[in-house]
């Protein structure tokens, strides 16, 4: 697996298949967008990878939260590693790419340096500045910049939605209990 750690991607890794989110955990959720995008990678013969940010938005955005995730980057990019991706995109969530609108990360990321020919992302996939973009933005640029949009409905397990957020929570409650009857 090649990891960018800039926009600099290889032709080789272009024209590609991508899955865009910040995949925490990498939990059952996130594997069901990464394997519907691998099965399409597979399918059309081209290169599959992912795009993900560090650090993490909610982490950028407010400073005071030092450890909202499941994974440190380097146990993400060794789950990331098991699933067999050609290429990793690590995009820099700083002060300027968090200003970048919807229309231009499409246009900058998404269509001239990934050059993606299939996006996958989860239904409630955010991006842009001020989180506004969605699915309905990627779909509706879809055409211009020639790449095909592909959302993939939440995984269900008894009910309920597999989320970073979800198990976030449970690990959270988890430490607490066993602080509390130390």
């Amino acid at each position: 697996m090649k990891i960018y750690q800039n926009l600099k991607i290889n032709k080789k890794h272009q024209d590609s298949v991508v899955a865009i989110g910040n995949f925490d955990g990498v939990h059952l959720g996130h594997q069901k967008v990464i394997n519907h995008a691998q099965k399409k990678a597979k399918k059309n013969k081209l290169p599959f990878g992912i795009i993900t940010f560090e650090p993490m938005p909610v982490m950028f955005f407010n400073k005071k939260i030092k450890n909202h995730r499941i994974n440190s980057l380097t146990q993400k990019k060794n789950l990331l590693k098991k699933l067999r991706l050609d290429f990793l995109i690590i995009v820099n969530f700083n002060k300027k790419f968090s200003k970048l609108l919807p229309k231009d990360f499409i246009e900058k990321i998404v269509f001239k340096k990934a050059k993606c020919k299939f996006v996958y992302v989860s239904n409630n996939f955010k991006f842009g500045y001020k989180r506004q973009g969605n699915t309905k933005t990627l779909k509706k640029y879809s055409n211009i910049y020639n790449y095909k949009t592909v959302i993939t409905s939440p995984l269900k397990k008894v009910n309920k939605v597999v989320s970073s957020t979800i198990i976030e929570k449970k690990f959270f409650e988890e430490k607490l209990m066993k602080l509390i009857n130390y």
